[in-house]
């Protein structure tokens, strides 16, 4: 059985995925990077990888275990029909695609090979994120009626060492824009609180950005089990923010990312706990995820969540898209 690893994509988010691995004892050797930029293969070999390709053809003769699809958003479902052909378990990062073309394709060819699939929403491994599942599922607050998802970061920050336009964040047929990139609250809201129904949005460019995608979204989502949710997505908040606020009948609670804190409400003692005995170092939380993919397609596990969590959350984004387009609210 192969025990090669390729990643598609020597951006920050593949190098991060490279350096794990080898934290991870996979051999250098088995690991693989499709990568057609110059100046990323260099900094991909020096660390230590060698096998760096810059066609996905010339992967045709080299066995495969796993791909790690993270190459701009556009690509994943025809670079993952590719290695799913290959028989290759599939950690696809998100979102998902920028459509939902092929996506058929893809899913046929899973079930014919009995692949393993993850879609790569990272918040769901934070330690902070299990406590608040663990909480909510305890009904610590009673019933909930309500969430509000705030994911909104200023993108000429995210990569310091080059120019915002130039990377595909900018580009809408690239997979960029806000609404597809901070699809992590959109899949924190399904995680903790359920399917989606319904979607009423705005999705558009509002600010003066030098880019050709959205760079804003705002949602109001109606959940299967009647559960409010506005969800908001921005790259251009100048103080970067990840929350998610909750209300319930018995209380209230507020996650804060960049405070690594849970705070809880008791509406009867009206007191507030503060939970923040939470590791701060993030990359441990990749890590984890990364072990849990390996052990997943190593002893052929269901892995979530999988492909069709993922394509639950692309059609959430389709449908806030159509929604901006016509004004009205969509079935989901």
């Amino acid at each position: 059985m192969s025990k090669n690893f390729v990643i598609t994509g020597g951006g920050s988010i593949g190098k991060r995925h490279i350096r794990n691995l080898i934290s991870l004892n996979i051999d250098k050797e088995n690991i693989y990077v499709l990568e057609p930029r110059v100046d990323r293969v260099s900094e991909i070999k020096s660390l230590g990888i060698s096998n760096c390709l810059n066609n996905i053809d010339q992967f045709d003769d080299i066995p495969v275990k796993a791909a790690i699809i993270c190459s701009p958003t556009s690509y994943h479902i025809d670079q993952a029909i590719y290695f799913a052909k290959k028989k290759a378990d599939l950690m696809i990062e998100k979102p998902l695609s920028r459509d939902l073309k092929n996506i058929e394709e893809l899913k046929d060819i899973v079930i014919k090979n009995n692949l393993i699939t993850f879609i790569a929403y990272i918040f769901r491994f934070s330690p902070s994120i299990k406590f608040l599942k663990n909480i909510l599922e305890k009904k610590i607050i009673g019933d909930i009626f309500f969430v509000r998802g705030e994911f909104s970061e200023y993108l000429p920050d995210w990569h310091p060492y080059e120019k915002y336009n130039s990377f595909y964040m900018a580009q809408k047929q690239l997979g960029g824009g806000s609404i597809l990139d901070q699809s992590h609250i959109m899949d924190l809201v399904h995680h903790l609180f359920g399917n989606f129904k319904s979607v009423m949005a705005f999705n558009n460019k509002i600010s003066g950005l030098e880019i050709e995608a959205d760079d804003i979204a705002e949602m109001i989502v109606e959940l299967d089990n009647g559960i409010l949710a506005s969800i908001h997505t921005d790259i251009f908040g100048r103080k970067h923010s990840k929350s998610l606020e909750i209300k319930g009948s018995k209380g209230n609670i507020h996650w804060d990312f960049y405070k690594n804190t849970v705070s809880i409400y008791d509406a009867e003692k009206k007191t507030v706990k503060i939970e923040d005995d939470f590791d701060k170092d993030f990359n441990k939380v990749y890590i984890e995820e990364l072990k849990y993919f390996i052990n997943c397609s190593e002893n052929n596990n269901q892995a979530h969540p999988n492909l069709d969590v993922g394509i639950d959350t692309m059609k959430l984004i389709l449908a806030s898209e159509v929604s901006q387009n016509t004004g009205k609210k969509i079935i989901i």
